[in-house]
């Protein structure tokens, strides 16, 4: 039997290779992230351990709250004199670390990217710590006119030692000259951070601190110095041997980009799950031809377990080379992805790649698992060939009286899926990846439920699609018509692989609507502001002094910053977001949506009081009047009042809200976040915009818009970030109309006699080809219908209950036409091979074909 199967297999190598590709991409996904991120994290041990070059000791701030891209606080300036007093140190440095600067190219244009922050630190003057290494004649900064910059900068855009350049950090723009060019532990750059080290006097005027971010410290003893500076330094202070500082800081970054990891794995899973129904329905199909073939073998003594066995043999040796394909190309996967975020900004380095034995047995386990679970039904059907079946035409068993049962079925395990789509969104879960975890399974038991009802839908649906295709073609379309109603459940299987590719597509492109039109209306609703003034970057704090700027502009009445800070409720395992307001001016440039409070309640805040988010109070049973309390970044234990609650409008303001004034005294936080005007009624908005450019020239980090222009950078967040899905999606889509190139070949073949005598009574090989690709825009039409009616209920599953929050739910529907579309092309498209193929059917050995 095993000499059978292989033999089927060799027999049939398009068939083969077109099941086993599938299986290819999803481990191909899942080795290559898997590879990409150990790479990752090996790069980044690396270049921290070379970067922290004679460190032995390393001093920084404790971080009372710690979450994903958090800087701890600045210590303050005395605390380096106490690190030299400490005996055992050798010699000490501090370091400033400031991660807001920016760089202008040679055109006056800010550097701007997507990537990691622009850093602007000190160069070393201890020749033991000095971990840069500079080209040609370059040296370190003598004065404060002189700095020196990463080689990857200097690559990129033109500059050399000489060179002027502008920089931009807490201070206004000032012109450097670069007095060296400098790679950092052997790297162009600090993981893609661009980086500009000054003199220290000029490295702490340009982070507008006086403070230290690090402490380096050398001896010949670190444990015992590192236990006798924690014990001189106390607990505000965090202690840690260089190669303890180096590992901590790798993982920092790379637990940061977690997120990565997940996302491509889910793609990856997305892929292997559409790559399931090709199997599946390759299977199927073949199970179907090879009718007489398995009643022939039960004749002549074959027993049911030994077709199963043959069977699942065939379906082993599939998914093994299958995913033995997978696994090299994910090792080529790697480096593209790699590629693709160093084009992004962040640069790994020099570091091989990194293949561990687990990552190997995770895809091969996972390329096997994936193709055995999808080859299994088909394989037990196999084993329910009567031995009389030698001598009947082989056919696909139709849906017989399944009917009600797969109604019962279908409905019982899409209320399944429900209810755990909802247990993971609302359910309170604190660990996001078990939450995000149980949100996929509730998606996925949706769409089996919805596959599984799918063959009942094939004939009606049928019928209207091919309608225009009858009227048009006439007698091709009526047949192209007829092939794809006579088998509902092949039919189905094939469009239901399209189906979960699109669906997650028409999802997110309606959540996306939904998000831009929620935010342009809370942005209508909530913003009085004729100026807003943020990081061109959209995230990142800008320089507390463009406040003065904006204020001194003609026309603005009255000038508001807001911040951003990090905090801990207690009780709470994660850091909470904070924004600051001045209690003052903020009734003139903002609005909330009140629910126990009003325009007052914000004026008339004190340093005290905290406003609160509705759902986030009730989540934590506090009412308006009660205590809470914060742990805050720079340790302080600190009580807040409670003196009115609100509901969060599309993320514009966080869930608590504190007064500039305490999140400056007890929270250390030195940047703000946005700068909003208000001018006088009537006032031109664009002229006050066009001002506002010229003079935040010296503050090249910041954008000033208008309410529409802020509605617009918004939008183009959002898309950027959905592009970016669909690239990803668009994968798994690809699969899917791999199944229906290889479920229209396998039905060439099957059908290889009906062609013949088609030919034979006078259908050219145009009408053939138009048959075929006929039947498969039939076939990617059933798809797109159900996967634009799954995206719709999952979209509306998830957008309904985030209402409150301001999501309001918008159909696409120009959008989800051109998806329709497009699946019909994609259709087209699939069917050439397959058309070709059937055109050539030679018409005297078709007629003879059994």
């Amino acid at each position: 039997m095993t000499k059978l199967a292989l033999r089927g297999l060799l027999t049939r190598k398009m068939r083969s290779f077109l099941t086993g590709f599938a299986v290819v991409i999803g481990v191909a996904f899942v080795v290559g992230t898997l590879v990409f991120t150990a790479t990752i994290d090996e790069s980044f041990k690396n270049l921290f351990e070379r970067a922290q070059k004679g460190v032995d000791v390393s001093v920084t701030a404790a971080q009372p709250v710690k979450a994903q891209f958090s800087i701890p606080p600045t210590m303050p300036a005395d605390t380096l004199e106490k690190v030299k007093a400490t005996s055992g140190v050798n010699a000490a440095e501090g370091n400033i670390g400031f991660q807001f600067g920016i760089f202008l190219d040679k055109k006056g244009e800010p550097m701007v990217s997507n990537g990691p922050p622009t850093i602007l630190t000190n160069a070393g003057t201890e020749d033991v710590f000095n971990s840069l290494e500079y080209d040609d004649d370059g040296r370190a900064p003598e004065n404060a006119n002189e700095v020196v910059i990463d080689k990857r900068t200097a690559k990129q855009h033109d500059f050399k030692k000489g060179d002027k350049i502008t920089i931009s950090g807490a201070a206004p723009a000032k012109q450097f000259t670069i007095s060296g060019v400098a790679t950092l532990g052997g790297s162009e750059s600090l993981a893609g951070s661009r980086f500009g080290a000054f003199t220290v006097e000029e490295a702490h005027r340009m982070a507008g601190y006086d403070g230290w971010d690090s402490i380096s410290v050398s001896t010949d003893d670190p444990n015992e110095v590192k236990a006798a500076l924690q014990r001189e330094l106390g607990s505000n202070f965090e202690v840690q041997t260089g190669e303890e500082a180096a590992e901590s800081q790798a993982q920092d970054l790379s637990d940061a980009l977690g997120i990565i990891r997940t996302a491509l794995l889910v793609f990856a899973g997305v892929a292997l799950l559409v790559g399931g129904f090709l199997i599946f329905n390759t299977f199927t199909v073949t199970v179907a031809q090879r009718t007489k073939e398995f009643a022939l073998l039960r004749v002549i003594g074959a027993s049911r377990r030994q077709v199963m066995r043959s069977m699942l043999l065939e379906t082993f040796f599939v998914g093994l080379l299958a995913s033995i394909v997978g696994v090299l190309v994910g090792l080529l996967v790697a480096p593209m992805l790699a590629a693709i975020m160093r084009a992004g900004g962040l640069d790994l380095g020099t570091t091989g790649i990194v293949i561990s034995p687990s990552t190997v047995i995770i895809g091969l386990v996972v390329g096997l698992v994936a193709t055995m679970i999808s080859g299994f039904v088909p394989a037990r059907r196999a084993t329910r060939v009567e031995p009389v079946a030698a001598m009947r035409d082989s056919v696909t068993p139709g849906l017989g009286h399944l009917r009600k049962r797969r109604i019962v079925g279908s409905l019982g395990l899409m209320g399944l899926g429900l209810l755990t789509l909802f247990y993971g969104l609302f359910g309170g879960i604190a660990n996001d990846s078990a939450a995000a975890a149980i949100v996929g399974l509730g998606a996925v038991l949706m769409m089996f439920g919805f596959a599984f009802v799918a063959p009942l839908l094939v004939r009606p649906l049928a019928r209207v699609l091919g309608a225009p295709l009858v009227r048009w073609q006439g007698l091709t379309g009526m047949l192209a018509r007829e092939n794809a109603m006579r088998q509902p459940q092949r039919t189905a299987v094939t469009a239901a692989a399209l189906m979960i590719g699109l669906a997650l597509v028409v999802m997110v492109a309606i959540l996306a609507s939904s998000l831009k039109g929620g935010t342009g209306r809370a942005i209508d609703d909530q913003y009085r502001a004729a100026l807003i003034v943020q990081n061109q970057d959209g995230f990142s704090p800008i320089p507390i002094k463009s406040t003065d700027t904006v204020a001194s502009l003609p026309g603005v009445e009255v000038v508001s910053p807001t911040k951003l800070a990090l905090g801990q409720a207690k009780g709470d395992n994660t850091a909470t977001a904070v924004t600051g307001f001045d209690p003052k001016t903020i009734g003139a440039v903002r609005e909330l949506k009140w629910v126990d409070g009003d325009a007052s309640t914000l004026s008339g805040m004190t340093d005290s009081d905290v406003i609160v988010e509705s759902d986030w109070a009730e989540g934590r049973k506090l009412n308006v009047g009660d205590t809470v309390q914060f742990t805050t970044p720079t340790g302080k234990q600190a009580d807040y009042k409670i003196a009115g609650t609100f509901s969060a409008q599309a993320g514009l303001t966080m869930n608590v809200i504190l007064t500039n004034a305490a999140l400056t005294t007890d929270w250390g936080s030195k940047d703000i976040q946005q700068v909003l005007a208000g001018t006088a009624p009537g006032a031109d908005d664009e002229k006050l915009q066009q001002s506002a450019e010229k003079a935040l020239k010296q503050f090249p980090s910041t954008e000033a818009f208008t309410k529409d222009g802020f509605k617009e950078k918004n939008d183009q967040q959002i898309q950027s970030l959905i592009n970016l899905i669909y690239g990803l999606l668009a994968l798994s889509v690809i699969v899917a109309l791999l199944g229906i190139v290889n479920t229209l070949a396998l039905s060439v073949h099957e059908r290889t006699r009906e062609l013949g005598m088609l030919r034979a009574v006078g259908m050219s090989r145009r009408q053939v080809r138009r048959m075929v690709r006929a039947e498969s825009v039939i076939t990617a039409g059933i798809g797109a219908i159900l996967g634009i009616t799954l995206g719709i209920v999952f979209a509306a599953v998830i957008s309904r209950p985030l209402a409150e929050q301001g999501l309001v739910f918008i159909l696409p529907i120009f959008t989800l036409i051109i998806f329709f579309v497009f699946a019909a092309l994609a259709g087209v498209l699939a069917a050439i091979p397959p058309a070709r193929r059937a055109a050539k059917v030679d018409v005297l050995r078709a007629v003879t074909t059994e």
